[in-house]
């Protein structure tokens, strides 16, 4: 597995979620004044890149996987049909 490709769409995936996370903080502001509401748009910043970061190594390390496994099983035929 090439694993430069999956760190590239991890960090371009969790910069995407990071961006997504500070559109929803800005669409839907908290109408609470509590310490816990404070800095909502960095919290929501910080939970879209980890979500980001996480569904594009997820993304990515199937495709790989999903390319290999064709790969062998491209070869398995071609090894089935010699016999």
């Amino acid at each position: 597995m090439n694993t430069r490709l999956i760190i590239f769409s991890s960090v371009v995936t969790s910069i995407l979620g990071a961006g997504l996370g500070l559109v929803l903080a800005s669409v839907a502001p908290t109408q609470y004044t509590g310490e816990m509401y404070q800095h909502m748009d960095q919290k929501y910043a910080v939970i879209g890149a980890v979500a980001g970061l996480l569904f594009g190594a997820s993304q990515e390390s199937i495709r790989q996987l999903k390319k290999q496994r064709d790969q062998e099983e491209t070869l398995t035929k071609h090894v089935d049909q010699l016999h």
